[in-house]
């Protein structure tokens, strides 16, 4: 039996490498996602903030809190104009975030998204390229880590070596 162009059969989920895919997972991640132009744009709030970091960083951030079991998802943004590409690592929300913290990730060359900011999200396209994700598509409303953690991360792994 087909269904009606557009309407999936229950059970069956939207592909993420679409738009329309990709904005009805978000929406039933409790996420809030706009759609322009050729951009998935998710709004940070109170339940989902992002730090963005230089790759080679995030990388590092990244493995630190996997092996503490606290890994979550990272968007990938591609370079543009030369630039090496970004990481956004999306955390629990950071609106409660003291400003000392906000400061060592700035002083660190991360930048906080929160309270309203628009970030992107697979399958946008951006100048430099595609955004995606780090590894598989997260199936189901993947694990946020602390920001807290994450600010901790960043801290741990470049108080040797400074900012990158």
């Amino acid at each position: 039996m087909n269904s009606p162009e557009g309407v999936l059969p229950a059970g069956v989920l939207p592909r993420l490498d679409t738009f329309a895919g990709a904005l009805e997972r978000y929406a039933k991640w409790g996420w809030l996602v706009l759609r322009s132009e050729n951009r998935v744009l998710l709004t940070t709030d109170h339940t989902v903030s992002a730090v963005e970091m230089a790759a080679g960083i995030g990388r590092e951030v990244h493995d630190y809190l996997s092996v503490r079991m606290l890994g979550g998802p990272v968007v990938l943004l591609p370079s543009v104009s030369g630039m090496p590409g970004r990481w956004l690592v999306l955390t629990e929300s950071a609106d409660e975030a003291s400003q000392v913290n906000l400061i060592r990730l700035r002083a660190r060359g991360a930048l906080t998204h929160r309270l309203g900011t628009l970030v992107p999200l697979p399958p946008s396209r951006i100048d430099g390229g595609g955004v995606r994700w780090l590894g598989d598509v997260p199936g189901a409303k993947p694990f946020l880590p602390p920001f807290s953690a994450v600010v901790a991360a960043l801290r741990a792994v470049t108080e040797t070596a400074g900012p990158r």
